[in-house]
């Protein structure tokens, strides 16, 4: 399994790689993990899992990337030979280099497409010389069709995939989990190392959204990345209509990357006192951090629909909380929101309907608890269980297919 990141390296698709890791070694396989690391490279062993770790880089240009590529794909033909080799989107165009790794091995290649890449350059602003781009557009169809199996994780990626020329054979939907922690008992929750400011901590419902006599602001929760194709400026005109019209509303931003440093600065030229910015917390607060949201925000641009899927929105469904989707109506969040009445979608460079869905929420006790409702039934079917049982099934299915 390859991927750039890998805990303890941050980064969502790590954390869904450990739990899929983690499932197949209790199925049986013997499963080895390739990824980079910023130190010294290194082999070791967690559990029955190996873990290969090879020189990175965080991708400051475009000439570190094509080595940091190139170094995955000759630590994949150097590694002993295994009978599946499952890639991940990071970095862009790593099922190439899969796929080419496979034929030389002998064995089965399995794409999980997180992102889509070559397709994302153009919509999150990325240029590169047409000529080029359909080189890689070429190239990259080629090895997604001679691959064994593409996991998409939406079916709108499915279709893109579909339309963009990729036989729907060769594809399988299987939505990503939300985190772990999220979804076990209280009793079997790390308490926290570091103390951690997280308001709300009696229970929501016995709270009055009305009055908030306990001082305590309505909070709504932005965790995860914030990248090019996650539009800022929707957000940044709702906080400006939210801080005149409500302001007991705060929005709370949690992570790091160059959309917080823009956010931090818009927060500063318009006086946002309403936005608040915090730093990645440690694994032992996500759960007490999730929950301390009244609503989570969840962002995607219209031209990447297709191209991605933002994870954010398992982890709203997974403590209930209303979602407020800022993006494509064609996109899974949307049609998942509006099956199961769990939010509200707007489109994301709407920044007045944005702010319109966040205040119906912190004034409208009913239509919380509808969409708190909402989410529970979302997640029906979507737990971390489901959707190993679904590669499993996959894994299965190559295996006798070669």
């Amino acid at each position: 399994m390859v991927n750039r990141v890998y805990p303890p390296m941050r980064g969502a698709t790590g954390r869904l790689l450990h739990d899929l890791a983690r499932h197949f070694v209790k199925a049986g396989h013997r499963v080895t993990i390739l990824t980079t690391t910023a130190g010294k490279p290194a082999v070791s062993t967690r559990g029955p899992i190996s873990i290969v770790r090879i020189k990175g880089v965080d991708r400051p240009n475009k000439l570190d990337w094509l080595s940091g590529l190139w170094r995955l794909y000759r630590a994949m033909l150097v590694n002993p030979r295994h009978d599946i080799i499952i890639t991940l989107s990071d970095p862009p165009l790593l099922y190439v280099m899969g796929q080419r790794a496979a034929k030389k091995k002998g064995c089965a290649h399995i794409h999980w497409c997180q992102d889509l890449y070559p397709d994302l350059a153009a919509p999150l602003g990325f240029r590169i010389w047409p000529p080029l781009y359909n080189f890689f557009m070429t190239l990259g169809r080629a090895a997604l069709q001679a691959a064994d199996c593409v996991v998409c994780i939406s079916r709108c990626m499915q279709r893109h995939l579909v339309r963009t020329g990729l036989e729907i054979r060769k594809t399988t939907v299987i939505e990503n989990w939300p985190d772990m922690e999220l979804l076990a008992p209280a009793s079997e929750v790390p308490v926290p190392t570091a103390k951690i400011e997280l308001p709300h901590k009696q229970s929501l419902r016995d709270r009055r959204l009305y009055s908030d006599p306990s001082g305590q602001k309505f909070r709504v929760l932005y965790a995860g990345s914030l990248s090019r194709a996650h539009p800022l400026d929707a957000i940044v005109k709702a906080a400006q209509i939210l801080q005149k019209t409500h302001p007991d509303i705060e929005l709370v931003f949690v992570g790091k990357g160059d959309g917080f440093e823009k956010l931090a600065h818009a927060r500063a030229q318009f006086a946002l006192d309403n936005i608040r910015l915090i730093p990645p917390q440690p694994r032992a607060s996500l759960k007490g951090l999730m929950e301390s949201g009244d609503v989570h925000l969840v962002t995607m641009r219209d031209e990447s629909l297709g191209m991605l899927l933002p994870s954010k929105f398992y982890g709203g469904i997974a403590v209930a909380r209303p979602i407020v989707f800022a993006g494509p109506a064609e996109s899974d969040v949307a049609h998942l929101i509006a099956r199961h009445s769990c939010g509200r979608v707007v489109k994301p460079d709407d920044g007045k309907s944005l702010a319109t869905a966040i205040a119906l929420y912190r004034t409208d006790a009913d239509a919380w608890f509808a969409a708190h409702e909402g989410a529970q039934k979302a997640l029906v079917g979507r737990t971390p269980d489901d959707a190993f049982a679904l590669w499993s099934d996959v894994v299965r299915k190559v295996g006798n297919d070669r």
